[in-house]
């Protein structure tokens, strides 16, 4: 009978430390695409536990592919201030303050080209460990390609196409007259400044028959390739002077016709775009008021005075998107801790509507006059906020817990309805004319002003506040 309350007694013991080391068990969740940056820039790698448990008791390293020579490292409920990569030090650092949310992201300022590549993310609780892998995507795009007369010696004679400040380093494409890809018979050199940023040189023979080059640098990355068009005249051996003369004004009109098609093309597209972009507001609106109380199109701008400094906003107030911060003055309005700011326009009754046309990393939706918008309040409508959030950590409605919504949903432009009077805030993706969520408790004070708030920390692609749409356009 003893033995059998001992067996008992143990495998009890046995199962309660199996359940101790299990509610220690997480995941170290990072973003499900790279992080692009530009030279000198900074920005963030995200990096956050699932689910959000408090990181003080834990390690916390941040590397690149020695585990030893550590990016950062916080140990031993201590934060190690220096790198073994002295190229890290005084750049990479935790937020320290928000590792007791289970948020152990790396701040990485002034980025430079060698910062590029994958960073491995590991919090362990031993004997447990997990961790993510962050790729940084440093891009650099370079110089208009410069083309000129190069003569090696030898009564050879060739052109040089030359462009500075690439990273990685790009692709240099020759085309003749007849449009037929001839870059096997160039050559290429690559050259790294002081910067660590690379420029491409690349030669190819003259061949008097042959009288048009075109020369194409080509990013290894999705952005805008440089081109040059060159017409070399039959009658430029042996003397060079008609030559650069045509060399002169060819380029010149080349890269000035580019622009202008460039820019047309741009113009026709975001023409388009906005015309079916109206049609389906129209509807939606339609459909909204299909009980007989149509919204009201708000056309909202953000307050400057209220932006988080770091956010950069256009002069009309229409776009913002994350910069670097700015000398702006404190006041009681401006919000200090979350990248965010508010409208110019408040809406103490009746029904109104506007859309926001969104990028990568965002957070759109309301919040009351009396939220509070110093310090890291609740930003969900416990403090006052009702908003839709998409980004590294999925798509959600911010209640209290998240609420996760479909992927499915993700919007390219979110239209935000608020309905003072019945206390709600629906959330609707334009282009489908789809219903994403509604948030229905609101809670007010008589009288209080609502707020439409905006959220980024995307350094690339601006928030975009459009403007109301008229039947007439």
């Amino acid at each position: 009978m003893k033995r059998d309350q001992s067996e008992h007694l143990f495998l009890m013991l046995l199962s309660l430390g199996s359940s101790a080391l299990e509610s220690e068990r997480f995941l170290v969740v990072g973003p499900a695409g790279p992080v692009v940056v530009s030279p000198g820039e900074d920005t963030v790698l995200p990096c956050s536990l699932s689910p959000s448990i408090s990181a003080v008791n834990l390690e916390i390293r941040w590397f690149r592919e020695d585990y030893n020579d550590h990016v950062c490292l916080y140990q031993n409920h201590m934060y190690v201030p220096r790198s073994t990569d002295s190229s890290y030090n005084g750049r990479a650092d935790l937020f320290l303050q928000k590792i007791t949310e289970g948020n152990v992201s790396l701040n990485l300022r002034a980025v430079i080209p060698s910062d590029d590549g994958p960073y491995k993310c590991m919090v362990v609780s031993s004997p447990y460990y997990e961790e993510a892998v962050i790729n940084v995507r440093v891009t650099a795009l370079g110089s208009q390609p410069s083309v000129s007369l190069h003569s090696p010696g030898g009564g050879q004679t060739q052109l040089l196409c030359r462009s500075e400040g690439w990273f990685p380093a790009p692709a240099v494409i020759w085309t003749d007259r007849d449009g037929h890809d001839v870059t096997s018979l160039s050559s290429s050199t690559v050259e790294k400044d002081s910067q660590g940023l690379l420029s491409v040189s690349s030669y190819i023979p003259v061949q008097q028959e042959s009288n048009i080059f075109s020369c194409l640098v080509r990013s290894a990355l999705p952005k805008p390739d440089w081109g040059s068009q060159l017409h070399i005249p039959r009658d430029f051996f042996p003397g060079p002077s008609g030559w650069m003369v045509a060399l002169c004004v060819t380029a010149a009109v080349t890269v000035a016709a580019s622009a202008l098609l460039v820019i047309q093309w741009r113009r026709m597209d975001r023409e388009k775009t906005q015309w079916e972009s109206k049609c389906k507001t129209l509807v939606l609106l339609r459909h909204l008021g299909a009980g007989g109380n149509i919204p009201t199109q708000a056309d909202v701008t953000l307050d400057p005075g209220t932006a988080h400094i770091a956010l950069t906003l256009s002069e009309d107030g229409k776009r913002v998107r994350l910069g670097k911060e700015q000398d702006l003055s404190d006041n009681a309005q401006r919000f200090n801790y979350w990248l965010c700011g508010v409208s110019r326009e408040a809406f103490s009754s009746g029904r109104h509507y506007w859309e926001v046309e969104v990028n990568d990393d965002w957070s759109i939706g309301v919040s009351r006059e009396s939220a509070e918008r110093k310090g890291g309040f609740s930003f969900d409508p416990q403090g006052g906020y009702w908003a839709l959030y998409s980004g590294y950590s999925g798509f959600s409605a911010l209640t209290d817990p998240v609420t996760r919504l479909p992927l499915s949903l993700q919007p390219r432009t979110v239209g935000v309805c608020v309905d003072i009077e019945e206390r709600k805030v629906s959330f609707y993706a334009v282009e489908s004319r789809v219903h994403i969520f509604t948030f229905t408790d609101m809670v007010l004070n008589q009288g209080e002003k609502i707020y439409p708030v905006f959220r980024t920390r995307d350094r690339c692609k601006d928030l975009v506040l459009l403007p109301p749409v008229r039947c007439g356009d």
